[in-house]
């Protein structure tokens, strides 16, 4: 059955109901003569009586007006109906012209454009059982509008008892009447028929012939140009066709696919169609036939076949082979011509398959499903390439994500720069980084010999560099930065002789635009959805590939699709193309990718340091091909900031950065450290070509966290003062940590630069300021990041980090013609020593003097906190005139003591170690005694 027609309703205009007439107006007639009878039986004047003759006239004029206005709404009404019919008129030939137009898309068009609708529907088949509509002539069908309305006479419009007057008059009764008769037939319309049910035709004998034949090249043109055509012996045409040919009864045509089967019958009586006619067309002059001559339909048929034949369809599909050996296809090829990449990659029925891509490429991308002979084709196509090439004219580079083992084989061939593999992730990404700089090494060379692309160098000068990359999808899939890698490489490829073989499994979703849009070339092996399939090669010829033929392929060549059977490759040619130039007779390969970074890097390999610039290891930068020394500049970058876990060489990068001129090495102790710091403060202002003084504290954080709770705080503050006003000294800050977080926090954004070391976690690489996807739990000791780039901190032997800066501390004791005072917490364990000393001390508040003090000036005046509070006269002259050690005491208990204002700086766990408060400024100090 031919699809249903969806009918188009339209509604004929309907009359209004006419006004209401009115009657008599007997009130207005009867009250001028009541009135005037009134009149004259009060005033007895004849005059009076005249008055009723008001009502009569009155009603005379009531009726001609009504009748007046009537007339008026009958025109208006009239005009309306008219109008409204024209319209349906126009709306019924608009309805009429579509539906022709719908009916004549439905079935082959005449002339040479029957072959492109032969095309589309040999490439997207119909599925079983469907209609295949052809068209045995034109004449007047059955239409699809449909008129809603009133009877055409006109009578029901105005009621029967209406006055006939108010009818529709005969001009639009008879033109409403023609339009229902034009709704109900479509004229000089393509009359079809649904040849799945058997098409016979019944007239003459050569006219019905030719009519048979207009039917059966329509019928060619839809079903399967695999399937088969039965014709008579006299229409010898039929061999013309895509279909294949057999000989059938005299009077009949059989057409027939895997999915349906269509008969087309003659004869010259009813009774001479032989059974299964389900619709018969007999010729008569209503209806003009399609009839086509012999010649015609040989020249039609032709035109199918070059169609078929174009796009590989047909009788070329089913003379493909099963298997197709490499090797009797390279024995077949001539030597390739100079600048061109053509490889012979299977045969079709024509013979064999020869793609180029530098004519038809510059890339190719391969679809299929698993176990469709997708790496099959890809090393066919590499040895095809390398067949009768030199390593000077065309290079590979190879990437496989299913292990490597698919290109294993191709390893030892001499034009094999690099296999790539899932295997080793991080030399994958770096390779294929790197190929941006393999694009600007080759647009310089290009620019050295003054060449606008690689055709126009001499050969041997540049070779073309193919890379062919097995399972895209999964190469991208951990990594996506890299479809944009991907995307550069396939704009700029062409004329710098880089070029692309991509395959995967779906490449729908997978292949972004900036690939697609430059590749032309694409093969398709078996597919399980036809989406993949029309995305890929934009029709579903790899859809509808046999599952059981592994290596069956479709080659998809601007917009032409052609199937073929992929070449497979013995161990013969593996052979050949690994020993295709002798080993003395190899050139150097330039590899389009340095070696990952060394575990260890000697750091007599870098370069000496200087206070300006000091090189401390080497960076990998994959996408220029440079490995160049890693230099920190403290004053374009700033303090240094070195995270790491425990074992990933913090101490040894800043045992590295010490050996520069002026590094100073910051004590781990506490109260070392703030004296460094301090004393690193008060230097002057440097001049200017002044060398840059560097301080490197080991693990800051352990150091804070060595602080008291009353130090830390001014420890950090004293550090922050050094980070924030160091570049004015001209002091620069190296410093390790384990975390950014806890105690240094607050300072971790006065660093400039850092260098980021292995993390413990992800996370914790995330929150030092690096990269997720740059995380690797594997780095080896000193490799890490270093201002974007992976690094590789150099080695300086066994030498640990230099001796920290030890301060000097003064020796606390009475200068000539002035007295010590001392504050202790036990002075009675200072006395002896300070006795031993040979110094006179004065112990405040003691029940007996001191025999050494009798007569002559105490040296020292000692006492505990409460001693010398208790004697305020006393402490006042020690304020304004002695230097003051408090030993064992206090901060609190110095600032009470002393009233000085600086934070006094942290003692260490030398001994004798005190504060010493002169002037009003604190200062570590050492007693002259051992306690």
């Amino acid at each position: 059955m031919l699809p249903p027609v969806d009918p188009v309703r339209l509604a004929l205009p309907s009359a209004a109901p006419p006004p209401e007439r009115g009657g008599v107006p007997l009130v207005a007639t009867l009250a001028p003569v009541a009135m005037s009878l009134a009149i004259w039986a009060f005033t007895h004047s004849v005059l009076s009586l005249l008055f009723a003759g008001l009502g009569p006239i009155v009603a005379i004029g009531g009726l001609v007006d009504a009748r007046r206005r009537h007339r008026r709404w009958r025109r208006r009404e009239h005009a309306r109906i008219a109008a409204a019919l024209a319209r349906t008129g126009e709306r019924i030939e608009e309805s009429h012209v579509a539906e022709r137009a719908r009916r004549a898309g439905l079935v082959p068009p005449e002339g040479p454009a029957i072959a492109r609708w032969a095309v589309e529907h040999w490439v997207r088949p119909a599925e079983p059982g469907a209609p295949v509509p052809v068209r045995v002539g034109r004449g007047a069908v059955a239409s699809g509008v449909r008129l809603e309305g009133d009877d055409p006479t006109g009578d029901a419009d105005a009621g029967p008892a209406a006055d006939p007057r108010d009818r529709l008059p005969p001009d639009l009764v008879a033109v409403r009447s023609a339009l229902r008769s034009a709704a109900a037939e479509l004229p000089d319309a393509p009359v079809l028929v649904d040849a799945v049910d058997g098409v016979g035709i019944v007239g003459p004998g050569p006219l019905a012939a030719a009519a048979a034949r207009a039917l059966v090249l329509q019928v060619a043109s839809i079903i399967a140009p695999d399937g088969v055509v039965a014709a008579p012996a006299g229409e010898a045409w039929t061999g013309e066709l895509p279909q294949e040919r057999v000989d059938s009864e005299p009077g009949r045509f059989e057409l027939r696919d895997a999915r349906r089967e269509v008969l087309v019958a003659w004869a010259s009586e009813e009774a001479g169609l032989p059974p299964g006619c389900g619709a018969v067309v007999r010729l008569d002059a209503a209806r003009r036939v399609s009839a086509v001559s012999r010649p015609a339909a040989a020249g039609a048929a032709a035109v199918l076949a070059e169609a078929a034949a174009r796009h590989h369809l047909g009788a070329a599909t089913r003379a493909l082979p099963d298997r197709v050996e490499l090797a009797e296809l390279l024995a077949g090829a001539g030597a390739p011509a100079p600048g061109s990449l053509t490889a012979s990659i299977g045969r079709d029925a024509g013979g064999a398959v020869v793609v180029d891509l530098v004519a038809d490429g510059p890339h190719a991308l391969v679809g299929g499903t698993t176990g469709s002979g997708k790496s099959e084709l890809l090393v066919s196509w590499v040895l095809a390439l390398a067949h009768g090439r030199t390593p000077a004219e065309v290079t590979f580079l190879l990437v496989d994500f299913k292990g490597g083992a698919a290109f294993a084989p191709l390893a030892a061939m001499p034009h094999v720069v690099g296999i790539l593999s899932d295997l080793d992730a991080r030399l994958t990404r770096r390779a294929i980084e790197s190929l941006r700089a393999e694009l600007l090494r080759r647009e310089r060379l290009l620019a050295d010999v003054g060449a606008r692309s690689i055709a126009e160098v001499a050969p041997g000068v540049l070779a073309r560099l193919v890379v062919v990359v097995d399972e895209f999808a999964a190469v991208v899939a951990g990594q996506p930065e890299l479809h944009e890698v991907f995307g550069d490489l396939a704009a700029r490829g062409r004329s710098l002789g880089l070029h692309l073989i991509l395959c995967t499994q779906r490449p729908a979703g997978v292949i972004r635009d900036g690939v697609l849009a430059n590749v032309t070339l694409r093969v398709g092996l078996r597919m399980t959805d036809r989406a993949d399939s029309i995305a890929l090669l934009g029709d579903d010829g790899a859809a509808r590939l046999p599952a059981g033929s592994r290596g069956r392929a479709v080659l998809g060549d601007d917009g032409v699709s052609r199937p073929f059977q992929v070449a497979i490759a013995g161990t013969a040619e593996l052979e050949q193309a690994c020993r295709a130039v002798p080993l003395r007779d190899r050139p150097a390969i330039a590899r389009p990718w340095l070696d990952p970074l060394p575990a260890v890097v000697p750091r007599n390999s870098i370069g000496a340091a200087t206070s300006q610039a000091i090189p401390f290891g080497v960076v990998d930068l994959p996408a220029e091909q440079r490995q160049p020394v890693a230099v920190h500049r403290p004053d374009a970058h700033g303090h240094l900031l070195v995270l790491g876990a425990t074992g990933t060489g913090r101490t040894t990068a800043l045992a590295v950065l010490a050996a520069a001129p002026g590094a100073i090495v910051v004590p781990r102790d506490v109260a070392d450290a703030w004296w460094v710091l301090d004393r690193a403060l008060r230097v002057p202002r440097r001049g200017p070509g002044s060398e840059r003084r560097l301080l490197v504290i080991d693990d800051l954080d352990l150091l804070l966290g060595r602080a008291g709770p009353d130090e830390r705080h001014e420890l950090s503050d004293l550090i922050a003062r050094v980070l924030r006003e160091g570049s004015a000294h001209g002091l620069g800050v190296a410093a390790s940590v384990q975390r950014a977080a806890g105690t240094v926090q607050p300072l971790v954004g006065s660093f400039g630069a850092r260098l980021l070391l292995r993390m413990p976690s992800r996370e914790e690489h995330v929150l030092a300021g690096g990269i997720g996807a740059e995380f690797d739990p594997a780095l080896p000791p000193g490799a890490g990041r270093w201002r974007g780039a992976a690094i590789q901190v150099a080695w300086p032997g066994e030498m640990p980090l230099p001796e920290a800066a030890v301060p000097e501390l003064p020796v606390v004791a009475p200068a000539a013609g002035r007295q010590l005072a001392i504050v202790a917490s036990r002075p009675a364990l200072l006395l002896p020593a300070l006795r031993a000393a040979g110094l006179r001390v004065a112990l405040l508040g003691a029940a007996d003097p001191d025999e050494d003090a009798i007569g002559a000036a105490p040296d020292v005046l000692l006492g505990d906190p409460d001693a010398w509070q208790a004697d305020w006269s006393l402490l006042g002259r020690a304020r304004r005139e002695l230097p003051i050690a408090v030993v064992d005491c206090s901060a609190a208990e110095l600032r009470a003591l002393t009233r000085a204002r600086d934070v006094p700086p942290p003692l260490g766990s030398r001994p004798g170690e005190c504060w010493v408060v002169d002037g009003g400024v604190v200062r570590r100090g050492l007693l002259p005694t051992r306690t």
